[in-house]
Parts: structure tokens; C-alpha cells; sequence
């Protein structure tokens, strides 16, 4: 229940143009091990690359004083997640991550023919947090958050992610944010995005609401595709209006959600030829709903691609976790 259009400032621009590209294995893929990882990384302007280093499983692997990284990780039989960090000569720090399937056949479901997928986003390293910008016109009351990724149980693939939020003062909230790209021609390139996830909840009634947002900066506009489940005030699905800095009904009921139950979220969406924000369609558990909403993008001079998890807490703030697993962005 705020104005989304606060958190562009948390998208860093210094930094738009740098990074770290890790070009094997892909996200989502299956190998046999040991497995073959290649990176490189681009400092911001005037500076250079003095170190790289890749952690497997968030315990340190392998460094090399370079700006590439070319090796081969032993791995187990499963999922692993491998990071690449890498730092320049001022003390910058660049980082990406890359799930890989060892010794398994991929997941990666056949369905998406065109374009990329990010998969699992929940269980890469690079996620970033907040609760005061979670709040009305970005200034909410702070609140104690958490994530906790690779949990066996509850989880669907055996490595969800565990999003929590506490504190004492009512209707505080939580946001997590993960940058999927910096810009680049990919981010140029991409007008249609699919926002794919299961969450799970032990407390209904702790939520007042639960929301997920697709955030693309592109050609001096912003696009804020945010949409939440407000079951607990208009007990209606809610899109964000960008230009007006407010939640807007849909008509659409969306019920309490169900307590140990699984609940499978997909948002579909689309950046028209003119920058606008086009929502195409919701799906709530397997029952679609057109929505066919039009909306202005907004001036900004950041760029790059973000998918946003929040939770809101309720009158009482009580403390309460949801598990995030399989989540997954389609850009074309």
C-alpha cells in the first residue's frame, strides 16, 4: 500500500552500465560436473577490473586477478547456485549469479518459444532489501526484514526462498528487489515480460497485502508494473496507476489466500511502441483474468530491470514469513 514510483532512487545509475556477465553455465541449465563457468565484468568509466571471485553455494571457490574468469567447479548431484563477485580498483563491487541443475535433466518448463527466461531468481545471489521505501511515499515506518534462500521445506524444487517481516509498528513493510538487467540492447530490446512464481503462507491474516512488481527503465521513461493482492482492504487485485502514484482496483476479487497452500502468481505485461504500460493479463492459480489496462510511463534517467516481492503488514504488524520458489521473468 505505497507509492511505488519512490524506490527508482534505489535503482543505482552510477552503476547502469557495469556489471557482470557470467556466460556459463546459463541460468536454469542442466550439466554434468565438474561444470565449465566463464565470466567477465565492465567497470563504471575510468576504472579497471582488479579482481574476480566465484563462490559456489555462497562459500568461496576461486579468485583471479583479472577482469575474466574461465575454471571448472566440482559439484554435487542438484541445484547450486554460483555467484561471481568481482571488484574495481576504487573498491566498487559488480556481482551476478546463475542457477545450474548438476547431474539432473534441466526444468526449464517448453512453453516460453521466444525471447529469454531468468529462472529461479529466488535462489540467485544479488538481492536487495528495504522497509522504510516500502511505505507510503517511500518514507514507511522502518521494520526488521529477512531472507533466508535455499530452504529445503516448504519449498517446491527443494530451494525456496523465506521472506520475513517483524517489527511493532502497524502497517509497516517489507521490499525485496532483484536488478535482472543493467542497460544494455536486451533491455532496449524487450516490450513483453512475464512475471512467474509460487508463494507460500502460514498466516493469512498476518498480510495485509502481498505484492509483486515488474520495474523497467528504458529510454528516459519509467515503467512501474505493480500489482497486488489487496485481500485484506478492497479485497481486489490492484494495479499501479504511474502518472497518479496510486493503487487502482481492478474489479477483479482476489479471496484470502489459503494457508499451507501453494499459490501460483503470473503477471503479463507489456511496454508499448510508445513507452506505454499495457497489463495484459493476471492468473491467479490457474484462472486468468484479461485486464487489458492501458497507463503513461513517467520521466526517469535510470534504466535497467528489476522484479520487486513485497509484504505489508497489518494493523497488528505481526510477524510473519512467506516462501517464494520458482520464480521466474520472460522478456521479448
Amino acid at each position: 500500500m505505497k507509492a511505488l514510483s519512490v524506490l527508482i532512487f534505489l535503482f543505482t545509475a552510477a552503476f547502469s552500465f557495469a556489471g557482470v556477465n557470467i556466460t556459463s553455465p546459463a541460468n536454469g541449465s542442466a550439466s554434468g560436473s565438474p561444470v565449465h563457468v566463464t565470466a567477465w565484468a565492465t567497470p563504471v568509466s575510468g576504472r579497471v577490473i582488479s579482481s574476480m571471485v566465484v563462490y559456489l553455494d555462497n562459500v568461496q571457490n576461486y579468485v583471479k586477478y583479472a577482469n575474466t574468469v574461465d575454471t571448472y567447479l566440482n559439484m554435487g548431484s542438484g541445484w547450486h547456485t554460483v555467484l561471481v563477485k568481482s571488484w574495481d580498483n576504487y573498491g566498487g563491487i559488480y556481482q551476478a549469479s546463475t542457477a545450474v541443475n548438476v547431474g539432473q535433466a534441466s526444468t526449464t518448463p517448453t512453453t516460453q518459444t521466444q525471447g529469454s527466461t531468468l529462472w529461479n531468481i529466488d535462489q540467485l545471489g544479488g538481492w536487495q532489501s528495504c522497509s522504510t521505501c516500502a511505505g507510503a511515499g517511500g518514507w514507511g515506518p522502518s521494520a526488521p526484514i529477512g531472507l533466508k534462500q535455499n530452504v529445503a521445506s516448504p519449498s517446491l524444487d527443494g530451494r525456496s526462498a523465506q521472506f520475513w517481516l517483524g517489527g511493532g509498528t502497524p502497517y509497516s513493510d517489507g521490499l525485496w528487489w532483484y536488478k535482472v538487467m543493467y542497460d544494455s540492447a536486451a533491455n532496449n530490446n524487450a516490450h513483453h515480460f512475464v512475471y512467474d512464481f509460487y508463494f507460500y503462507i502460514t498466516d493469512p491474516t498476518a498480510a495485509q497485502s502481498i505484492e509483486f512488481d515488474i520495474n523497467q527503465f528504458v529510454a528516459g521513461r519509467s515503467l512501474i508494473f505493480g500489482s497486488q493482492c489487496s485481500y485484506r482492504s478492497s479485497g481486489t487485485w490492484d494495479i499501479w496507476d504511474n502518472p497518479n502514484n496510486r493503487w487502482v482496483s481492478t474489479g477483479i476479487r482476489c479471496p484470502s489466500l489459503v494457508a499451507y497452500q501453494w499459490a501460483h502468481v503470473v503477471l503479463e505485461v507489456e511496454r508499448t511502441s510508445g513507452n506505454q504500460l499495457h497489463y495484459i493479463a493476471l492468473t491467479l492459480n490457474g484462472t486468468k483474468h484479461y485486464l487489458n489496462w492501458y497507463n503513461s510511463s513517467t520521466a526517469t534517467s535510470w534504466k535497467g530491470v528489476t522484479v520487486n516481492y513485497q509484504m505489508d503488514g497489518n494493523y497488528r504488524q505481526q510477524n510473519y514469513s512467506t516462501w517464494v520458489d520458482k520464480m521466474a521473468l520472460s522478456y521479448w
